[in-house]
């Protein structure tokens, strides 16, 4: 039976402990500029584990710096067009095939 449930976690994505939980995350943190401690590879790698396979990380930073650590911990990374307002967007996602960095 299909669905939708949708969860809002309140808490550091630092941590996040579950493993292949979800098919998506909105990462809607401040920039990286504001909130360094929150675009690392360790914080990347927090995510893709939290993913399941072909789950999708979407966020409305396209810095580049962002995008490298993304492919660091394995994503596969686009950048898209993003909404009104912002120019760019990133979809990262993470591949069928099991394995963790």
């Amino acid at each position: 039976m299909g669905g939708l449930a949708f969860r809002l976690l309140r808490q550091p994505v630092q941590d996040l402990q579950e493993e292949a939980c979800y098919d998506l995350v909105y990462f809607d943190a401040f920039a990286p500029r504001s909130q360094p401690e929150l675009w690392t590879d360790a914080v990347m790698g927090i995510m893709y584990r939290a993913l399941r396979p072909g789950g999708v990380l979407v966020t409305y930073c396209a810095k580049g710096e962002v995008r490298r650590a993304m492919k660091r911990v394995g994503f596969a990374v686009e950048r898209l067009k993003g909404p009104p307002g912002k120019q760019e967007m990133m979809r990262a996602t993470k591949g069928w095939i099991d394995g963790y960095p």
